[in-house]
């Protein structure tokens, strides 16, 4: 009897509470609703049941094949509220524009639940606004999509549009085309996963002229998926930057990545056009696949800048030396290697170049118009070095000292011999007095002079007498 009565009793509260707290009404489908306020009114609801399922995943009771089916629930979610807020903008601006609808925008966080698998806080704000890894600019684990993915992707991209502002697809190629010339390499690559129309002007061949990957180190593996995929003819200035490796060495050095055989191959062969190229942080030594000799790097350029590149010299580790071209074609070099046509050369914080090594560059580039040797603090006050400098006296206009240990001396003989020059920086080098003052006068199509204080106070006093 105790426990009839009991089943009775909570038969009572399940109808109370059903009384007191009416069932919310089922969402109908899309095709059902056609008012902008009925839309509207569905998406703070919607929005709701994504903060509560995201909620739920960072819980600890809950197994991985439950939390992996929850995401799955909130990707369906996020989907059908673009869905929705697709047809307004339909509805608003007409059926015939498309519209890219971005995540959702919720401002609530959760701060009160841990993750299951570490224990940071997230928001919705975070998960949804996620940056995705860039098209083989990601990192090692990058796969490649299968056949169906893409197909779906580019019927995505086809009905994809933008709600702030849909008639941007009403401007002009030419206003786009101005308007992405501002963009970053990466940030072109995204631009164009947008639609097809942003992708046509995205890989435009004026758009991709230079390719800038300084900003950012990537390895060589992700530098390598690069090339392979965007190889273009068009391109004449590359500029990378190498990962540095997390493990350091004696005294707190980090370890340079290698410039392999390999990253010189794909360098030469996809941009087969280069000018300019830009190599930062990049080891040609140590690793046995690491290109030892500067007849790996691509042939005909223009400017060639090495900074902060440890490169094998002559004075340091034996007889090879990176500047001295073999007698015999190395295995997987450049054939017929030449920089004849190399006017800018540049080891800006190559503190391995010696004054060895400076001997063959006017053999390896005997027109160079600039030659910038700024941190190279070994090269000191040699007739050597002098003599390098004065085989120039043709064709160099831009000459960079600054930290060199060069002395008044070698300074004279520059402003004897080189009259051409038109900057000359001799900032930091601690073995140059004011006493070469008289000497930098003498260069009378000197327009810039980058040195101390003292120097550049007394040379400006005396050249306005």
């Amino acid at each position: 009897m105790a426990r009839n009565k009991e089943k009775q009793k909570n038969e009572l509260n399940r109808l109370y509470l059903l009384k007191s707290n009416p069932p919310k009404p089922k969402r109908p489908h899309l095709s059902q609703i056609h008012t902008v306020d009925e839309l509207r009114r569905w998406l703070p609801i919607i929005e709701q049941e994504i903060h509560m399922t995201l909620a739920q995943t960072t819980s600890v009771r809950y197994t991985d094949e439950k939390v992996e089916s929850m995401y799955k629930q909130i990707s369906e979610l996020e989907n059908e509220h673009k869905n929705f807020r697709r047809k307004i903008g339909q509805l608003e601006f007409g059926s015939n524009v498309n519209i890219l609808v971005k995540t959702i925008p919720v401002e609530k966080q959760i701060d009160f639940y841990s993750k299951k698998s570490t224990n940071q806080t997230e928001s919705l704000d975070d998960f949804f606004n996620k940056k995705p890894d860039l098209p083989l600019l990601s990192m090692n684990e990058y796969e490649p999509m299968s056949l169906k993915f893409r197909k779906k992707r580019k019927k995505e991209q086809r009905e994809e549009i933008i709600e702030q502002d849909g008639l941007i697809f009403q401007l002009p190629e030419e206003t786009l085309l101005y308007l992405f010339k501002n963009f970053s390499t990466e940030e072109l690559i995204l631009v164009a996963g947008v639609c097809q129309l942003f992708r046509r002007i995205a890989y435009d061949d004026t758009l991709w002229k230079t390719i800038d990957l300084s900003t950012k180190s990537y390895s060589n593996q992700v530098l390598v998926k690069f090339f392979r995929r965007f190889n273009r003819p068009c391109t004449e200035i590359l500029k990378i930057s190498g990962a540095p490796n997390v493990k350091k060495l004696k005294n707190n050095l980090i370890k340079l990545s290698p410039y392999t055989e390999q990253l010189s191959y794909f360098v030469r062969t996809s941009y087969p056009n280069l000018r300019y190229l830009y190599i930062s942080k990049y080891d040609f030594r140590d690793n046995p696949i690491a290109c030892k000799n500067i007849t790996y790097l691509p042939t005909n350029l223009q400017g060639l800048y090495l900074t902060k590149c440890e490169m094998l010299m002559t004075s340091i580790q034996g007889t090879a030396d990176f500047l001295k071209i073999p007698q015999c074609t190395l295995k997987n070099s450049t054939t017929n290697f030449s920089l004849q046509q190399l006017e800018i050369f540049s080891f800006e914080q190559s503190s391995c170049l010696g004054l060895v090594s400076v001997r063959y560059l006017p053999d390896l580039c005997p027109n160079l118009v600039e030659l910038n040797l700024n941190g190279c603090f070994r090269i000191t006050r040699t007739r050597t070095f002098t003599d390098t400098l004065l085989s120039f006296h043709k064709t160099i206009r831009r000459l960079y000292l600054k930290e060199t240990q060069v002395d008044d001396d070698t300074i004279h003989c520059i402003c004897r011999k080189l009259k051409l020059l038109n900057i000359l920086d001799i900032r930091l080098c601690k073995y140059v007095t004011k006493n070469i003052v008289e000497n930098l006068l003498t260069l009378k199509q000197l327009k810039q002079l980058l040195a101390d204080d003292l120097i550049q106070n007394d040379y400006e006093n005396k050249k306005l007498k």
